[in-house]
């Protein structure tokens, strides 16, 4: 088996996730450990990416205007939609931001 090393940045949330999988495998588990690499492995192969909203969560709004500008046929009605349902997908993600800091 090939095991690759690679340092990666976790937000809060999910460093408590990494946590509570890693606590609960080993809770009562005397037959061997698990290790934080352990379970994010196995999030990792469970996991099942929202590819469109991770797309989402990662626009830069300034480039995708300019992108929308530098078109022939700009149609304000689709930038207004394309922005309208950015918007409304980011939302959460925003709004849980915004409720983390301000309990943290």
């Amino acid at each position: 088996m090939s095991k690759r090393r690679l340092q990666v940045i976790l937000t809060e949330e999910a460093w408590t996730v990494v946590e509570s999988v890693t606590k609960e495998a080993n809770a009562g588990f005397e037959l061997g450990t698990i290790n934080y690499s352990d379970a994010i492995n196995e999030l990792i192969l469970a996991a099942k990416v929202d590819i469109k909203l991770l797309q989402s969560k990662h626009t830069n709004i300034r480039r995708s205007l300019r992108f929308m500008a530098s078109k022939g046929d700009v149609d304000l009605d689709d930038v207004i939609r394309t922005l309208t349902e950015l918007k409304a997908r980011t939302a959460g993600s925003k709004k849980q931001k915004r409720e983390a800091t301000v309990d943290g």
